[in-house]
């Protein structure tokens, strides 16, 4: 966990609304400095009205120099004032990540940190999680959308004996399918920080390794070696990414999904689902079931 002394928040607020794809590239700008990076889209009465990034830094870089490579790529003059900096508070950021994060129900799966000391309640699938450097606790929309989604797919009879996860993050949505079908899974993040996590998260959750359990692996995607090796098919596959690689990736999806399988389509802003589901459906998927979740959209989608 990172000590928060001498760190900097630097913050950028955007007063018109920009394409999600250009707003994550310009908070790349400071990926090899900064501790961490965010983006959140401002709305005012339901209308996106800007956006916000912020990064933590140990020391402030070149502004002049950092507000050039900005207006290159937002499209618009960052001037210097437009970036602000402040000193991070220091606190213990694992506790209050706790204290934020008390266990709560999506379905009939009950998530909960290792600092919950209750007992788990009867007639629930327990799933710990705990704060962690991967995305995926449970609390945001795609991962509610998903673990909805897998739930719905387990109460209609549906029953896959291969399952992808692709973008695994936490694990959480592997460890959850698991659970429900007691079926091999595969994991895969590009990010092997996400794959420690995940591993981690298997642990603790009892879920078993090897042939019929779960398989936790960093490569790029469908051409990840483990997914090539692995059968070609798969009969359920769980991708909680983003629209722009959602699109990219649909032909793998679809070349990699059995016959009668399922998809479960994440990471996407409802305003963003027309072009997840076109390209989709160009590569043979059918029409979509929607989980919306506040912004948020979640899709299973079949051959």
């Amino acid at each position: 966990m990172e000590d928060s002394t001498n760190l900097i928040s630097l913050c950028l607020s955007l007063s018109s609304p920009f394409d999600d794809d250009i707003i994550m590239e310009a908070a790349s700008v400071l990926d090899e400095e900064a501790v961490s990076s965010s983006w959140e889209k401002v709305t005012v009465n339901g209308k996106d009205t800007g956006w916000t990034i912020m990064w933590v830094i140990h020391e402030l870089p070149d502004i002049k120099a950092l507000s050039k490579r900005l207006t290159k790529i937002i499209g618009i003059n960052i001037t210097e004032d437009l970036l602000a900096w402040q000193p991070v508070p220091d606190v213990n950021w694992l506790e209050e990540s706790y204290r934020s994060f008390p266990p709560f129900r999506v379905g009939s799966f009950y998530i909960f940190g290792s600092h919950h000391k209750d007992p788990i309640p009867k007639g629930v699938i327990p799933l710990q999680i705990d704060a962690a450097t991967a995305f995926g606790s449970g609390e945001h929309g795609t991962t509610r959308g998903c673990l909805e989604a897998l739930v719905k797919l387990h109460k209609a009879g549906f029953k896959p004996k291969t399952i992808l996860d692709m973008g695994s993050g936490s694990g959480i949505l592997a460890i959850a399918a698991w659970k429900l079908w007691k079926k091999p899974i595969l994991a895969v993040d590009i990010d092997k920080e996400a794959t420690a996590v995940a591993c981690r998260h298997r642990r603790i959750n009892g879920v078993p390794t090897g042939e019929k359990g779960m398989r936790c692996v960093t490569g790029d995607g469908y051409r990840a070696r483990a997914v090539r090796q692995n059968s070609k098919e798969f009969d359920l596959i769980i991708a909680n990414i983003l629209a722009a690689p959602l699109v990219h990736m649909a032909p793998d999806l679809s070349s990699h999904l059995s016959k009668k399988g399922k998809a479960v389509l994440s990471g996407l802003l409802i305003e963003q689902q027309d072009d997840v589901i076109k390209a989709h459906q160009a590569c043979g998927l059918k029409r979509p079931s929607r989980l919306p979740r506040g912004e948020w959209q979640t899709l299973i989608m079949g051959l």
